[in-house]
């Protein structure tokens, strides 16, 4: 009997601390418990932002400029440039501009590309736009030999 009297102080004890415990984290909120880091004298390191995403989506369509010039480099106007799809054959143009530049805008990048181009009845070797190469801007430049017709 002794120890069942026992048993019975404890249990209300333990209560009794419990409900006053309840009673103080009632009246004074949490009570925050600091945690002590592995190496204390370690100052906090710095978050900077995340740098921005580098890689190139595989998906995004491609761009050929390049210009059009004569055995000495200077740019041909007025030449025509053809880009001549490998898959479907469908064949493109441009007339270049004034300095022999030229653009082709939206290329399939899975697609590979023929190109090349025409003046005054010389034509430059034809130059290949590779769908294994990831670059998205492709510059070509075209060499018309007008010696070679």
């Amino acid at each position: 009997m002794r120890n069942n009297v026992q048993l019975a102080l404890r249990r209300s004890r333990t209560c009794a601390l419990a409900l006053l415990a309840a009673a103080l984290v009632g009246l004074l909120g949490p009570v925050p418990i600091p945690i002590r880091s592995a190496s204390p004298a370690a100052p906090p390191q710095a978050r900077f932002p995340r740098p921005p995403d580098t890689r190139v989506d595989p998906r995004a369509p491609k761009t050929l400029t390049g210009q059009v010039v004569d055995k000495t480099g200077k740019g041909l106007p007025q030449a025509v440039v053809y880009l001549k799809n490998q898959r479907t054959l469908e064949v493109r143009t441009h007339i270049s501009d004034a300095e022999g530049k030229y653009r082709f805008n939206g290329l399939h990048p899975e697609t590979d590309f023929a190109v090349h181009a025409e003046h005054r009845g010389a034509a430059s070797p034809t130059r290949t736009v590779s769908s294994f190469d990831e670059k998205k801007d492709v510059y070509l430049v075209l060499e018309i030999d007008p010696a070679r017709q």
